[in-house]
């Protein structure tokens, strides 16, 4: 695959693929000046980074308390 396809793949702009490749941060193959991805590798890369996100009740929480003083000075004008 080449880093355009990968990019459409993943969802992330060709330029984040290509800097992922100058840091070794996602698996590929230099053919000359040429980089490629190979399907298999690039799929289990993306399953070992694969994060779902998680919603804590402290982290609604925080986010909450952070929001409040907004809150508040809008109702007090």
């Amino acid at each position: 695959m080449t880093a355009k396809q990968v990019s459409e793949l993943i969802e992330v702009k060709p330029s984040t693929v290509y800097q992922w490749v100058h840091l070794g941060l996602i698996p590929h193959v230099k053919l000359g000046k040429c980089v490629r991805f190979k399907k298999d590798e690039l799929f289990r890369w993306i399953d070992k980074n694969h994060r779902k996100e998680r919603v804590s009740f402290k982290s609604v929480e925080r986010a909450m308390h952070k929001k409040a003083p907004l809150q508040k000075e809008f109702f007090e004008s």
